[in-house]
């Protein structure tokens, strides 16, 4: 079992820790959590712990020694926050996309981390996190990676105009971007659970993740270097990417241009032995 981290994987990892530097060098959480009541109690406390345990976390996938604990422990930590602020906000307004498509993007962090520890080193992981790690692993994490790809698509299709006037100045603002990307996640969630393409559909996938990554939100950076809002989106941008590449590596070996036979690289390596 291969257990370098891969682009995916590096990429996840470096934006992890990025946002546990924006927490720690400002004292706020991270745009991706919000909103963290203003006066919850010891909430700048909170935010200093929130930056070093992901800047922790983060450098912690790097490493093969503690890749597979890291990878729990972030999953386990992006599940907390799914649970405490995303669904809430979408209980309380359930008609309103742009919730469902931030439960989708919250969704897509814990699969990141899902697939990082479904290819960690086997000697570092506890017996009971088995339906988590090898093949079991990999087909969880893209099968809730296809449901929030539905959940993302929302806030594209529902918003046209505004996924319209989102890119920068220097790219054309057409009316189609937003209905180009809600449709691709579409088509990249059915090509996962219908396993018709799925290698083709989830490159393409993360390619446009990663499109929208260095077109935009770097020109953002580039544009206002001193506002903590843009260097958040990036990092949160670049974690989505990291997690999108993390699901097309798993489809390495499939066939691009035939169907798929559900199977991973770990039932290949368990059929040669």
């Amino acid at each position: 079992m291969r257990v370098a981290a891969s682009a995916g994987q590096t990429i996840l990892a470096l934006a992890v820790m990025g946002l546990g530097v924006i927490s720690l060098a400002t004292g706020h959480f991270a745009a991706v959590w919000q909103p963290v009541p203003q006066a919850l109690a010891g909430r700048l406390i909170l935010a200093y712990v929130n930056g070093v345990l992901m800047a922790g976390l983060g450098a912690g996938l790097l490493a093969r020694r503690t890749q597979g604990p890291a990878a729990l422990a972030l999953s386990a930590y992006f599940a907390l926050w799914f649970v405490l602020l995303r669904v809430p906000l979408v209980l309380a307004c359930p008609a309103v996309a742009d919730r469902w498509s931030g439960l989708g993007e919250s969704a897509t962090l814990i699969v990141g981390g899902l697939l990082v520890y479904a290819r960690a080193p086997g000697a570092s992981l506890p017996r009971w996190t088995g339906p988590l790690s090898g093949a079991r692993g990999v087909r969880l994490g893209r099968a809730v990676f296809a449901l929030a790809a539905f959940l993302m698509s929302l806030d594209n299709l529902a918003y046209p105009r505004g996924n319209a006037d989102f890119p920068p100045g220097w790219i054309p603002h057409w009316m189609g971007w937003g209905y180009l990307v809600g449709f691709g996640y579409i088509a990249t969630g059915l090509a996962i659970l219908c396993r018709t393409l799925p290698r083709l559909a989830t490159v393409a996938a993360a390619g446009m993740m990663s499109a929208l990554t260095a077109l935009c939100w770097v020109s953002f950076v580039l544009e206002a270097p001193g506002s903590r809002l843009n260097w958040t989106g990036l990092m949160i941008s670049a974690a989505l990417t990291g997690a999108g590449w993390l699901v097309a590596e798993s489809y390495r070996g499939t066939p691009w241009w035939t169907l798929a036979s559900g199977r991973t690289g770990f039932d290949r390596k368990q059929r040669a032995r």
